[in-house]
């Protein structure tokens, strides 16, 4: 009886969801009565105690169908009892868990017919019960796909390292200054800033920007492309950095405000870094962020550029601020990997216990005749 874990997403990014799996991997090892079989695709380079990393071919997302059939070899040859994908991978008769990051293509009014949106639809299927990040990501699943059971999706809010996201002392600051050439007090933006549907609104911030005539800030850019907005805008310097989580950790306490004015998120890891660190946030009401910010954030409409010159503006005033850091510290608190890991591993141990009493063989017969024939059709096209 084995817990087996297809870790495709490293193949395909090393962004949020990856790091959430590297948090809750190890977590799930020591606390999951069962073995833990990591299946590498590429881009794993994990060593953790309970967790036996497999080499496993790499996903390409025409044939689908056939890939389903090796993931259902390698999980009987362990004698799994559940399976979990760490994007949107299924087998073909282990029972499996899905955890639901967002609704972004649904919400936003992607192509659906794309392969990659389709197998999303099929792991949502596929799964037995769906673990949704956020209540406003339960919420959708919920709306865009009502025959589900209620009762068999959960919310598990993802969580933060104390350990790591926590105030840096000034010294540490001081040195990341120096380091990087942001003398002056910065701005922090964590993430893509180029999406379908722009939805990330990172537009918004360096409109904003641009109007602010007096050139006494710069801004960080994290992640994302390489290539950044413009090296110089109205002379506020704006660079871009990709930082390991301690150096990140730092980036924020050093920052004037990390400014997120996403239009949808699944949960919003960045925004509880960032209140851990002691950093003020400017954000929205939109998706689940009100699940995260509380009332700990600077929030703003999404949509108005002369909003959001305020909101860069008062972040700067100190009662602002001390009032946004203080509200973040305790809203971030909230937050914890050991939470999320404890309702991963509780709903893995209620489906394998299910799956043992047969519950769900004729739903998997049929499952894997309608696989097999999507099988044919691919090889004919």
């Amino acid at each position: 009886m084995a817990l087996v874990i297809d870790g495709v997403f490293f193949q395909l990014a090393q962004s949020g969801i990856a790091r959430v799996w590297r948090a809750v991997l190890p977590r799930l090892a020591a606390e999951l009565d069962m073995p833990i079989v990591l299946l590498d695709r590429g881009g794993i380079d994990i060593d953790i105690a309970g967790v036996e990393v497999v080499p496993f071919p790499s996903y390409k997302s025409k044939f689908n169908a056939h890939d389903s059939v090796l993931l259902e070899k390698v999980c009987r040859h362990y004698d799994a009892s559940v399976f979990a994908s760490t994007y949107y991978t299924t087998p073909l008769q282990t029972p499996s868990i899905l955890l639901v990051y967002d609704m972004i293509p649904e919400r936003l009014g992607f192509d659906l017919t794309q392969r990659d949106w389709r197998e999303k639809e099929i792991a949502i299927a596929h799964a037995r019960r769906h673990v949704c990040i956020s209540h406003n990501t339960r919420k959708d699943l919920l709306n865009y796909y009502p025959e589900l059971d209620p009762e068999s999706t959960t919310v598990a809010h993802c969580g933060i390292e104390p350990a790591v996201f926590k105030r840096a002392d000034e010294s540490a600051i001081a040195a990341f200054r120096r380091k990087t050439g942001l003398n002056r007090p910065y701005y922090i933006f964590v993430g893509s800033r180029a999406q379908h549907k722009n939805y990330k609104n990172a537009s918004l911030f360096f409109d904003a920007v641009k109007t602010m005539r007096k050139v006494d800030f710069d801004v960080l850019c994290v992640g994302g492309e390489k290539n950044v907005e413009a090296s110089e805008s109205g002379g506020h310097k704006i660079i871009q950095l990709d930082l390991d989580d301690e150096s990140l950790a730092i980036a924020y306490s050093g920052a004037t405000a990390l400014v997120y004015p996403s239009l949808y998120e699944g949960f919003g890891l960045p925004v509880a870094e960032a209140m851990s660190c002691g950093c003020p946030v400017i954000s929205t009401a939109h998706g689940s962020l009100p699940e995260v910010t509380g009332t700990a954030a600077l929030t703003i409409g999404g949509f108005s550029v002369p909003e959001m010159v305020e909101a860069l503006n008062a972040v700067r005033q100190d009662t602002v601020r001390t009032q946004l850091i203080d509200a973040g510290l305790a809203q971030a608190s909230q937050f914890r990997w050991e939470s999320f890991s404890h309702d991963i591993s509780r709903v893995a141990q209620r489906i394998a216990a299910d799956g043992r009493t047969g519950k769900f063989k004729a739903f998997y017969d049929k499952w894997t005749e309608l696989r097999a024939l999507q099988g044919d059709v691919d090889v004919l096209a």
